[in-house]
């Protein structure tokens, strides 16, 4: 994923497994990804795996009552000050989410919001790297379904943009 300098060429997609390969854990956590928790993550939430007729590869379904749920990339990649970043999903259900990257070190997530429909709808983030001190160095893509939501997140892409 990275060229001989160690730095992604521009425009280059992001392995983070959007298709949603299946899990291997209790939890239903896609393999790739991770949930933040304890603080954006609800004890009484489900996330599930659902094959979709004429889709390719597997929605990740997130249902939380009461929290936030943000589930992270385990990649991580190099971005700086002024870069964006464009992240686009199939969306589908019931409420809010949003998609976005944690940047690091320190400034915590940039994100787009969405509000979910009973169709399938594209859905693409563009957020730009804030000036920050100390400088950003490195990113993660992050999904997040909003307190009261029930999201369906499908072939989740994306891409640095210098």
């Amino acid at each position: 994923m990275f060229s001989l300098n160690g730095f992604l060429s521009a425009g280059e997609i992001l392995d983070i497994n959007g298709s949603f390969s299946v899990s291997n854990r209790k939890d239903g956590i896609p393999v790739g990804w991770e949930a933040n928790g304890p603080t954006y993550w609800d004890d009484a939430a489900t996330v599930a795996l659902n094959l979709i007729e004429g889709k390719d590869g597997q929605a990740l379904q997130i249902t939380t009552p009461s929290k936030a749920i943000h589930l992270y990339s385990n990649g991580i990649w190099p971005i700086s000050t002024g870069d964006q970043c464009v992240i686009k999903a199939m969306i589908k259900g019931k409420g809010e989410g949003a998609l976005g990257i944690y940047v690091y070190p320190g400034c915590g997530l940039v994100q787009k919001t969405f509000q979910a429909t009973e169709e399938w709808t594209e859905f693409a983030a563009k957020v730009t790297v804030p000036k920050v001190t100390p400088a950003i160095g490195e990113m993660r893509v992050v999904i997040v379904a909003s307190p009261g939501s029930s999201v369906e997140f499908l072939n989740v892409t994306a891409e640095i943009v210098k």
